[in-house]
């Protein structure tokens, strides 16, 4: 029996000063921007069909960040830059979206591995 592929997604860090701009589904659980690729598309193809569906945001720069491995998802982080008049709207799928300042994470429901994320993008330097 071969081993259990690890599900894939590209997730976003989008930082604007030093809040992460997170989305909700239900307006209660929050999570980062992202989602799992359609056929044949890359990670950064996906990093930015995702953000865009989400937030309506265009990265004007996308960079490749880290790998997280989760406990059953590998995770492409990308950073993205957007322009600083940029308004986020939700949509697909997403009912409302926040810019947090980082060190709240702790403060609303989410998961581990989106505080994880956020606290070993900002650890790393990647502001």
């Amino acid at each position: 029996m071969q081993p259990l592929k690890p599900k894939v997604r590209s997730t976003i860090v989008c930082i604007r000063h030093g809040h992460v701009l997170l989305v909700s589904k239900d307006g209660v659980r929050w999570a980062l921007p992202g989602g799992r690729p359609g056929k044949q598309e890359s990670p950064e193809q996906t990093a930015r069909r995702e953000l865009q569906q989400e937030t309506a945001l265009e990265a004007k720069r996308l960079v490749g960040a880290f790998q997280f491995i989760g406990a059953t998802t590998v995770h492409h982080v990308f950073t993205a830059a957007v322009g600083g008049s940029a308004r986020p709207k939700p949509g697909h799928e997403i009912k409302c979206l926040q810019w947090l300042p980082h060190d709240k994470l702790g403060e609303i429901e989410t998961s581990q591995t989106t505080r994880q994320i956020v606290s070993q993008f900002f650890q790393e330097g990647m502001r």
